[in-house]
């Protein structure tokens, strides 16, 4: 008797298609530093560093176009558990993660840790409370689920209404932080930067959907984890001689804490709903890194974790991605590769932080204001770091920096190639371009199936279906645009966006899972009220 097996993979050479993308970007990044090496104009290895890989996440986009429906809103349900895993963990860290995180554990120390700490827990509620019971239900959006789960097209259009919102804000946010890294990659302003982030993003899902998401997220993923792991390997050898900087960084952060101690470093109490963020400008080194409780106060530290937490959870785009794997056991599999991924992304961007804080501590500080080191002068004529004076002894609390240029400064300080500031660069791009491709693809499901096909029954073929779902990634992409010309912290956007979810989308999900008694009244009262 034939083997047959219990899941049929889109394509049984998916390791060597994504293993030949990761060599090509080697590649790229080996022919930049020798380029750098030969004295190639700076503009050039700044347009290789953008260009390769967009070029190949486009690629990877343009195959997954389909004109199934299935295929456009859910992948065809027969995405691999670890190529979903790994989408979904870039997907829910974003630019803003990979970025906007960085810089606030670098900026207030363990005090953001509860960012951290909120969304790694998200997504194990999310595998725990929701992802099952959604992939067995099978709706392609949730304002479809809720309409179906209580058989009301009201609450389907007011959910519809309602849970666009926290993913149009968090769309917005990262198309703001994917905007300055393209700004600073390509040196271009900002505001064309917004245009060529949003036209690339709907670039790459316009074609396929959900699956062209799946494909070119995949290789976005892959751009990141080299970009992270790379220059942070590199940092760790020069220090510890380790190549593990989430295992080295903690004989660092002992060092740090007796510089901090000996050059009288501000120890700050913060009252117990005290919560101080850093922004998105020049923001001051105001307490130690090791101090718990300066900035954020105790209770709050708990309650914007549990926030976070269920916004991740509750996110739309995130459990957008439940119904692409082929079963449940495979969603649930799907979650646990996510779990994994992101809790070693997250370690590598606290070892960043803590290596940056390092360089900081031991070479900036305590230094006269004309002797700084070449690094920071180099950040300091970008407008990305400044110190309070130019002449007197440098304090910590006398040094600004700004909180998206944390991750990228450390090659820098480490005196590392310029290529790999541009690589990790690149990496923060891609990993804005995956979430903000994600927020497109999930808001225009929204508009094409739960608000101008579905209520009216007026779209019921294949083509029609696929042809709006593309009409509303348009439009959606076209409002994120407009908004994100208006000037806002990406950071407090995307919490925004976070809050209205844990608040509007979470219970009434979690109870509409495990309380069967919940009829069609209530949910729309935890649905508005929550909003």
């Amino acid at each position: 008797m034939p083997f047959m097996p219990r899941t049929r993979l889109i394509n049984p050479r998916l390791g060597t298609y994504y293993g030949i993308f990761a060599s090509l970007l080697l590649a790229v990044l080996l022919l930049t530093l020798m380029f750098e090496q030969l004295g190639t104009s700076d503009a050039i290895l700044r347009g290789l560093m953008f260009a390769v890989p967009v070029l190949l996440y486009g690629t990877f986009g343009i195959a997954g176009t389909s004109q199934d429906h299935l295929d456009f809103y859910a992948a065809g349900r027969r995405i691999p558990s670890f190529f979903s895993g790994l989408v979904l963990a870039v997907t829910a860290l974003g630019g803003i993660g990979i970025v906007a995180l960085t810089g606030t554990v670098f900026l207030i120390g363990t005090d953001g840790f509860s960012l951290l700490l909120g969304w790694i827990s998200g997504l194990v509620f999310m595998a725990v409370l929701l992802v099952p019971f959604l992939r067995k239900f099978g709706a392609y959006t949730l304002p479809s689920y809720l309409g179906a789960r209580f058989e009301s097209p009201l609450l389907r259009l007011t959910a519809a209404a309602i849970l666009a919102i926290p993913v149009l804000l968090v769309v917005v946010a990262e198309i703001r932080i994917g905007a300055f890294l393209a700004s600073q990659l390509l040196s271009q302003s900002e505001g064309l930067m917004v245009v060529v982030v949003t036209a690339l993003a709907v670039a790459f899902v316009a074609g396929g959907g959900m699956r062209s998401l799946t494909w070119s997220t995949a290789a976005k993923a892959i751009a990141v984890m080299l970009a992270l792991a790379i220059p942070i390997t590199i940092v760790s050898l020069l220090i510890a001689n380790l190549p593990l900087p989430q295992l080295t960084h903690g004989n660092l952060l002992r060092s740090v804490a007796r510089i901090e101690l000996s050059r009288g470093a501000p120890t700050v109490i913060a009252t117990s709903m005290l919560f101080e963020m850093p922004g998105s400008g020049l923001e001051p080194l105001a307490k130690r890194y090791l101090q718990s409780f300066g900035q954020i106060g105790n209770w709050a530290f708990s309650l914007t974790t549990v926030v976070i937490m269920a916004g991740i959870a509750g996110s739309p785009a995130l459990l957008a991605r439940a119904g692409t794997t082929s079963s449940v056991y495979q969603a649930r599999k799907s979650m646990g590769w996510a779990v994994l991924i992101m809790g070693l992304v997250l370690m590598t961007l606290a070892s960043s932080a803590a290596f940056l804080r390092g360089f900081v501590v031991e070479q900036v500080v305590g230094s006269g204001g004309g002797q700084l080191p070449i690094w920071f002068q180099n950040l300091q004529q970008l407008g990305l770091a400044s110190v309070e004076s130019k002449s007197a002894t440098v304090t910590l609390a006398g040094v600004s920096f700004r909180r998206d240029a944390a991750l990228f400064a450390l090659p820098m300080a480490a005196g590392l190639p310029v290529s790999l500031t541009y690589l990790t660069l690149a990496g923060g791009l891609a990993a804005a371009l995956a979430a903000i491709s994600a927020g497109l693809t999930c808001l225009g499901g929204i508009l094409a199936e739960d608000v101008l096909a579905a209520p009216r029954g007026a779209v019921t073929n294949d083509q029609s279906r696929i042809m709006t779902g593309r009409i509303g990634i348009g439009i959606a992409a076209a409002v994120a645009a407009a908004i994100s010309w208006l000037p806002a912290d990406p950071l407090q956007l995307a919490m925004w966006g976070l809050a209205i979810s844990a608040s509007a989308s979470f219970p009434v999900l979690v109870l509409s899972v495990l309380w069967k008694r919940l009829n069609v009244w209530g949910a729309l009262a935890a649905l508005t009220g929550g909003f």
